[in-house]
């Protein structure tokens, strides 16, 4: 079985968030979460840099891996879904996930694809996450 580096893997390294085809794997830089899924993978690729060009001018940064926080992608994740996951009117009240593809799966179908996924309408969730920091 072949497996891609999920696009939303810091969302799936605690237990706030899951995924059906999450795997947690070891690699060279230690813990990590790969996709079991290709199709599944290349579409939460794609949200997800949809996302992050969406979201980066909001943050003022370029999207340059030297320059920019790392907390900024942490961010894009989390309140990316949450955001995707409040336009659905999905658990609008919680900060978890049950499954990250069903939601991108019932995003892409609402809108018509994932290049019309507004995601201008989820710049205050993705500015506004407070990320979790581990004890």
């Amino acid at each position: 079985m072949e497996e891609y580096k999920c696009a939303f893997n810091a969302t799936l390294m605690g237990d706030q968030f899951g995924c059906a085809h999450a795997r947690h794997v070891v690699r060279r830089g230690g813990p990590d979460v790969a996709c079991t899924g290709s199709a599944g993978h290349e579409r939460c690729r794609r949200l997800f840099e949809l996302l992050k060009a969406s979201a980066l001018p909001a943050f003022g940064v370029e999207d340059d891996l030297l320059s920019m926080p790392h907390s900024t992608l942490v961010k894009i994740q989390f309140g990316g879904l949450l955001g995707i996951q409040r336009l659905l009117g999905d658990n609008a009240e919680t900060a978890t996930v049950t499954d990250i593809n069903s939601l991108v799966d019932r995003a892409e179908n609402r809108f018509g694809g994932l290049e019309t996924v507004p995601c201008e309408q989820i710049h205050t969730d993705i500015t506004g996450y407070k990320i979790r920091w581990r004890k």
